[in-house]
């Protein structure tokens, strides 16, 4: 199995650990990653509110990038909700037409490139889930998670506005990998609530109540563990949970981990190879001489 893989900028830095995990799972899957030539930043929701045309411009230009290599109608993937959003709102917009679309098109004719909306554009969730399939997933796992209750935090993003792949207001893919890794999904009523993520550095204490009522609520539900499709909600609710000594955490927190390395740990990959020790968790419980999660 091929495919077009756009890691995006996160990927290569606060959400390193899931494009690397991300590639460690591909290869135990027989999945060929073709990293995307040149790609450039989406442009994702800073951009956007400013220029909604330069936004556009940026993702069309990795989907122009991606057709010329997409010969054999191979899809774009990402982990990064964001970018996946900003990619098929470029496949919406030349599908509608309109001033946004002539925009768009005379954006990339100055650099020589032009677009017309084919190539398909999902989310690693979606793309492990109703392509890779779950049975396939299964198949490769060798240490089950049993007995270990996970709540699925979707986020906001992965379901809406374009629920691709699954339903926007019940999703369950998350779900079904989780019962094909061997765990036990816990459900609570805010998994596809927004935490705030884009917030943190402008509303602090915005982003706090947030994810604050998404960890009460996870927590009501008796969870042990936290998986996201989501390197940001990742990070968000990890750094909700940390206490005002830097590095310090309550004896109540619950490690957060993003569905590549939950994926990994079941396949029996050592912690280094998914980078669980660069996850905040495990840095503060290491750092404490604490036992670092899974």
């Amino acid at each position: 199995m091929k495919c077009i893989y756009y890691p995006g900028c996160s990927g290569q830095a606060t959400a390193k650990n899931y494009n690397i995990s991300f590639q460690e799972i591909c290869k135990k899957l027989a999945i060929e990653l073709v990293e995307l030539d040149d790609w450039n930043c989406c442009g994702t929701t800073a951009a956007i509110s400013i220029n909604k045309t330069v936004a556009l411009s940026l993702s069309a230009r990795n989907l122009a990038l991606a057709s010329n290599l997409n010969t054999s109608g191979l899809p774009i993937i990402t982990p990064c909700p964001s970018c996946s959003l900003s990619l098929m709102k470029v496949n919406k917009v030349i599908a509608e037409g309109g001033e946004y679309a002539k925009n768009l098109q005379e954006a990339l004719g100055a650099g020589n490139m032009s677009y017309d909306g084919s190539v398909a554009v999902r989310h690693v969730l979606d793309f492990l889930i109703n392509t890779v399939g779950v049975e396939k997933i299964a198949s490769q796992v060798v240490k089950p998670l049993t007995g270990l209750r996970i709540a699925p935090y979707y986020g906001c993003l992965v379901t809406r506005p374009y629920s691709e792949g699954d339903d926007a207001q019940h999703p369950e893919n998350m779900e079904k990998l989780i019962r094909a890794l061997g765990g036990e999904p816990v459900d609570f009523p805010l998994k596809t609530t927004c935490c705030g993520g884009t917030l943190m550095i402008t509303k602090k204490d915005v982003t706090q109540q947030m994810t604050s009522a998404i960890l009460n609520s996870i927590k009501a539900a008796e969870a042990e563990i936290i998986a996201t499709p989501c390197g940001l909600c990742q990070s968000s609710l990890e750094l909700a949970q940390m206490g005002k000594i830097p590095l310090s955490l309550p004896s109540n927190a619950l490690p957060v981990v993003n569905i590549a390395q939950l994926i990994g740990v079941a396949f029996g990959f050592k912690p280094g190879t998914l980078m669980l020790n660069r996850d905040i968790f495990n840095t503060a419980y290491s750092t404490n001489k604490k036992s670092a999660c899974c």
